[in-house]
């Protein structure tokens, strides 16, 4: 029998209703026990990975880290630089910049078991001098102004309620000249939701940005739009790999959610491939 803490997240993740998320609803949601068996996937990695080109034939596992690569890259920060990690997940991707680069790294998110597990991780890997995560609303950042070199948000732009405000307190808080990639799904046409996939819609999902208009979001959170890519193509197969996830650890899902919790939820995912108005985009913003 379902208990009402799994109605309640069923009601989040396969809503009738497509409206804007709450700072609480997506705590809750990356609170609930299908995320401490998603969190033994991927090595932690709950994000889309990225393939360069259709001769590219990286596993999903390695593909996620090569995103993660992508986003080192756009930042390019020196030794000794503070990044802010806004929407740290379980913390792989800070764990990867901080093994790839000499930096101070703080992550935030507004999922506490999320911050644990990262946090713990950060002490098995021996970085904890310098990289912490913490239990903070990115709408209203608890940091002075120019207190880091950089910033990014792999990912987590997407369950933003309004963007401008997070971008504008992220580039309140990176010094002037501070680069902030940025990795988030889209809609790269229209959303036609006459059209029947079979998919519904989740509130956690319901804050995407037209591709066309991210330029103008950047420029009013004052941000100076340095490239933005569509990889959609290059994204793609990340699809397939979740569902193939959700697959391979059926009975713990199910013991959590119930068949009919877990038919619906692997079958939105399957079914968001045949979406054509999603996309995903890759950003370098720049706070001038």
């Amino acid at each position: 029998m379902a208990t009402e803490d799994d109605t309640k997240l069923r009601s989040i993740v396969i809503a009738e209703e497509k409206r804007p998320p709450d700072t609480r609803t997506i705590g809750y949601y990356y609170d609930h026990g299908i995320f401490d068996v998603m969190a033994e996937l991927w090595d932690g990695n709950l994000h889309y990975g990225l393939w360069r080109d259709e001769n590219d034939d990286r596993s999903f596992d390695e593909a996620a880290v090569e995103m993660t690569a992508e986003m080192i890259r756009r930042l390019d920060p020196k030794p000794g630089d503070r990044v802010l990690d806004v929407g740290c997940g379980n913390g792989t991707p800070a764990l990867q910049l901080a093994r790839a680069r000499e930096v101070e790294i703080v992550g935030i998110s507004v999922s506490e078991r999320q911050v644990a597990r990262a946090n713990e991780r950060a002490r098995a890997e021996g970085v904890a001098d310098r990289v912490s995560f913490q239990v903070v609303n990115a709408m209203d950042l608890p940091y002075e102004a120019a207190s880091f070199d950089g910033a990014w948000a792999l990912e987590s732009m997407l369950h933003m309620p309004d963007k401008v405000q997070v971008l504008s307190e992220v580039a309140r808080v990176v010094r002037p000249g501070g680069r902030i990639p940025i990795a988030d799904m889209v809609y790269k046409e229209p959303e036609d939701r006459s059209r029947d996939v079979g998919a519904q819609y989740s509130t956690v999902y319901a804050s995407l940005t037209p591709l066309d208009d991210y330029a103008g979001v950047l420029e009013q959170a004052g941000l100076v739009p340095e490239d933005i890519r569509d990889v959609t193509v290059e994204t793609f197969p990340t699809n397939a790999a979740f569902a193939a996830g959700l697959r391979s650890r059926r009975d713990q899902f199910v013991t959590i959610l119930g068949t009919e919790g877990y038919e619906l939820l692997i079958g939105n995912q399957e079914k968001i491939a045949r979406m054509p108005e999603l996309g995903y985009v890759l950003i370098t913003a720049r706070r001038p």
